[in-house]
């Protein structure tokens, strides 16, 4: 059994988050106001925060069944 579509969904969010941030430190250069900054703490950072809580699950869930894939392939061959 593959999982390939966990980590192949992981990648494809982490590319967005990086360009998400890159695209925030280049508007960052021009617009530093009230608006901005709190653009900044009420939307963005929440926002990057969760999707390295996220990233991190599905890389714990992605190692899970990893070992439970490998654990049953183990039962069946002995």
């Amino acid at each position: 059994m593959k999982h390939g579509g966990l980590t192949d969904g992981a990648g494809q969010l982490k590319m967005a988050a990086d360009k998400l941030n890159e695209a925030w430190e280049a508007a960052r250069v021009d617009w530093n106001d009230v608006v901005s900054r709190s653009l900044e703490e009420e939307q963005l950072l929440p926002l990057l925060d969760q999707l390295r809580a996220t990233l991190d699950a599905i890389s714990r869930t992605s190692q899970l069944l990893t070992t439970a894939c490998r654990e049953c392939d183990d039962e069946r061959a002995g």
